[in-house]
């Protein structure tokens, strides 16, 4: 028992030596021009060839605390917090006693852009009916001039969340929770001619006239934002404000094809949603002609939303009740103001049901590439737009609420670079403009499927099956091109076999404008699939490519 007991002296003595040989870090951090103390705050410490010691983070005051580091050696600080700049110090414990604190202080600047910080809560019905907060959504930032996400939580525990928006940059943003409409927003800092523009947000604060008249020219502050998010009942119709008609007349006014936009919008982010739009009159005049004239405006105001290309026909359907659902008293021989009449003139949209949403399982990035798709084959139609009656109406207005795309997205849609010239100046990353000029004259003969033929088992045509076939009429999605050709092939190709054994036996060619012969493997319905199945063969097919298909034609031929 003395032993055990002289051993566990010892053991205590030798540890509580090595822990007086350690010394605090004991610090603040707070932000330039003495703006304030900065909590949360990473601080790491590491020694001077970098290699990880410990961390810790500031507490509400900008204090912290850090027990670790020995005495008589050299040791560096690393200070990281979101949109602040990371900022590194060197510091010395040389002539330090063990227990003894070394003090630290660091100011930290702001990066040029916004912090803005969101608030969710449910939709607002009536003043005296009070709202809560909402949790449990999914949310998503995406960088479009980057092209990549920002933020992406599945399922979010608080009811609100921050995200930075840098200086020239343009984000879209989506808000997801079963049973409420999904919420889309964007956001423009200092892009696209816009030095603060924020489109969806509803109401922002500081605003964007106190932003821009802020500090350090107009590059740093913090924005406040508190967005509702309406849940989704059936029983009750959207109203449609500021849809007027010239009268006796179905023709869109320019201010209702503004509000006709936002519709657009709700049902392009809510792909599930079949709705119909309903037209209602006053009761001046006939029933009979005010049947006939709320259904006239419905189906223009139907035809102008399917119109865009973001919904599809099926998803909304035109009705008109004329006057037989007055909301006042304002019947046939009841005097009433203009005023009361105009109650009558509304547009509702009624929930009708449910379809699979083609969104349903896709993360904001590939929503976003699927629509600079559609925006590309989008620009290469007619953008002839039609009412009622058949006579041309003025071209819409961009959809409210959509990404703003300056440029053409640049989606790989050009031709497989194999079927470049070889004295041709285009480089393999060239437009799809540019490329689409190649013909079946300068066409180049090595444009043959380029794979490494490193251990290539030996093809039969015996062994090898090829099933070849067309693009489906309908299909939009992405597909992989291996390679393009001059001529059709047959199906004992000796590189369509490759292909088959190599990859798949389903092969689908399609014939390009330039008249060459594209031959794709895949059908891929979001692009992340797509991508990472590329990856796969890549290493054996160098030069294949991604390419996108809406409605069955290829985008950019």
């Amino acid at each position: 028992m003395r032993k055990l007991l002289f051993l566990f002296l010892i053991f205590t003595t030798a540890t509580t030596g090595a822990f007086c040989q350690k010394i605090t870090l004991d610090g603040y951090v707070f932000e330039e021009y003495n703006r304030g103390f900065l909590n949360e705050v990473k601080v790491t410490i590491l020694d001077v060839t970098g290699i990880f010691i410990g961390e810790t983070v500031s507490d509400i005051d900008g204090h912290f605390v850090f027990d670790g580091v020995e005495a008589g050696r050299e040791y560096i600080a690393q200070y990281d917090k979101k949109i602040f700049k990371s900022v590194r110090d060197t510091f010395s414990t040389a002539g330090k006693k063990a227990g003894e604190k070394i003090f630290l202080k660091r100011q930290m600047e702001r990066q040029p852009g916004y912090l803005l910080e969101v608030t969710l809560a449910d939709k607002r019905i009536s003043p005296e009916i009070a709202t809560d907060g909402i949790n449990g959504c999914r949310i998503e930032v995406f960088n479009i001039t980057k092209n990549k996400p920002e933020l992406v939580i599945d399922s979010a525990k608080s009811q609100a969340f921050s995200v930075t928006l840098q200086q020239a940059n343009q984000y879209t943003m989506l808000i997801r929770k079963k049973g409420y409409f999904t919420r889309r927003m964007d956001a423009n800092v200092n892009i696209n001619g816009c030095y603060l523009c924020m489109d969806g947000f509803g109401t922002v604060t500081p605003g964007v006239s106190s932003n821009l008249t802020s500090a350090e020219d107009n590059k740093l502050g913090t924005l406040v934002s508190n967005i509702e998010l309406e849940s989704i009942d059936t029983a009750r119709n959207i109203v449609i404000q500021n849809i007027y008609y010239p009268l006796a007349s179905a023709e869109l006014t320019f201010e209702a094809r503004k509000e006709l936009d936002k519709i657009v919008s709700l049902l392009r982010n809510n792909g599930a949603l079949v709705v119909e739009l309903g037209s209602h009159t006053d009761s001046r005049g006939s029933e009979l002609s005010n049947v006939k004239l709320s259904q006239a405006r419905a189906q223009s105001a139907v035809n102008y939303i399917t119109s865009t290309g973001w919904v599809d026909v099926s998803r909304i359907k035109a009705k008109g009740y004329g006057e037989s659902r007055l909301t006042n008293k304002c019947e046939d021989g009841t005097p009433c103001s203009e005023a009361e009449h105009i109650r009558n003139r509304r547009t509702e949209l009624k929930i009708l049901g449910f379809t699979k949403d083609p969104a349903e399982g896709l993360s904001l990035e590939e929503i976003v590439h699927r629509e600079q798709m559609m925006q590309f084959a989008l620009s290469t139609e007619s953008d002839q737009q039609y009412s009622a009656s058949g006579a041309s109406i003025p071209q819409p207005i961009k959809p409210y609420e959509t990404p703003k795309v300056v440029e053409k997205p640049q989606v790989k849609l050009i031709p497989h670079p194999s079927v470049i010239p070889k004295n041709s100046s285009n480089a393999p990353n060239q437009t799809a403009s540019a490329a689409s000029k190649i013909n079946s004259e300068t066409f180049n003969e090595s444009a043959k499927p380029v794979y490494n033929k490193t251990s290539l088992p030996n093809i039969s045509k015996e062994n090898v099956k090829v099933n070849l076939t067309g693009v489906d009429k309908a299909f939009t999605g992405y597909k992989i091109e291996v390679f393009a050709s001059k001529e059709p092939l047959a199906t004992d190709d000796p590189d369509l076999k490759m292909i088959a054994f190599d990859v798949m036996s389903d092969i689908q060619i399609d014939k390009l404008k330039n008249g060459q012969f594209s031959y794709m493997v895949g059908t891929f319905l979001n692009w992340g699939e797509t991508e990472r199945y590329l990856e796969k063969i890549q290493s054996r097919y160098p030069k294949a490519q991604i390419v996108d298909y809406y409605n069955g034609k290829r985008v950019g031929q």
